[in-house]
């Protein structure tokens, strides 16, 4: 597959200028989803399921923290759909790369549009997690890296509504690729703890599913001149680790 070096050039200055994975704040309290896993609990039983279908994906990168070349606080899957491999048969939704729930919860926020720089986006949290008053959620930041087409256009790629309960490995949305896309359309992904402004890494998943994302890494496989090991956060402050506040270079 061809790529246009200074478009991803371009795209990357953008994201990084603009500080994607934005959208509104989540509704979780500690009054709401009392029956959700301590944090201990899922690093101990890390999730089988991905939040995208690994073998579609062009490129992706983890959660680079303050410390690394190049810090970016959110992982990414990237798309290149350069040559309109989608929609895969028609214009519905479900033509598109499908997103997965990646562990049981409840939908705790969606945005059916935000803005980044002149572009709009769609999103989801999942609150799947708790620590005492605290909920953690997975934030899916949806990037298209174009303008919603057309008014509401992104609310029939979304396929829950808030408060729902969901189970791992539920389609939850549909990524829209616009035509002859090429590498800037990404999915940003982190965690969210509700009594924090701060983005944790997305360290919610087993090692083979990471191993699997890292194989895919492509042209962000480098924190600047520097390899990335596989994992899901490197180079972390202590307030960037979603397993304790301790600082560590590579969290899987």
């Amino acid at each position: 597959m061809k790529t246009d070096c200074t478009l991803i050039a371009i795209t990357l200055a953008f994201v990084l200028s603009t500080g994607c994975g934005g959208g509104g704040s989540g509704g979780g309290t500690g009054d709401l989803y009392p029956d959700l896993p301590g944090r201990a609990q899922i690093q101990a039983n890390r999730s089988d399921r991905f939040l995208v279908d690994v073998q579609y994906i062009a490129a992706g990168t983890p959660f680079k923290g303050r410390r690394a070349n190049e810090p970016h606080q959110g992982a990414h899957v990237h798309w290149d759909n350069t040559l309109n491999a989608w929609p895969a048969g028609g214009t519905a939704p479900g033509n598109y790369p499908a997103i997965y729930a990646v562990a049981d919860g409840y939908i705790d926020r969606i945005d059916y549009r935000f803005p980044v720089g002149s572009n709009h986006c769609y999103g989801i949290d999942i609150a799947y997690a708790r620590e005492g008053s605290t909920i953690y959620r997975f934030s899916y930041s949806i990037e298209p890296m174009v303008p919603e087409p057309s008014t509401d256009f992104y609310k029939q790629f979304i396929l829950v509504s808030q408060g729902q309960r969901v189970r791992k490995g539920d389609i939850i949305a549909y990524m829209y690729l616009p035509p002859a896309a090429g590498i800037g359309s990404h999915i940003h992904f982190h965690i969210k703890p509700s009594t924090s402004d701060h983005f944790l890494a997305p360290a919610v998943f087993t090692g083979a599913v990471v191993d699997a994302l890292f194989a895919h890494w492509g042209i962000f496989a480098n924190d600047g001149p520097t390899p990335m090991p596989s994992c899901m956060g490197y180079m972390l402050d202590a307030d960037e680790n979603s397993y304790g506040n301790v600082q560590v270079d590579v969290l899987k």
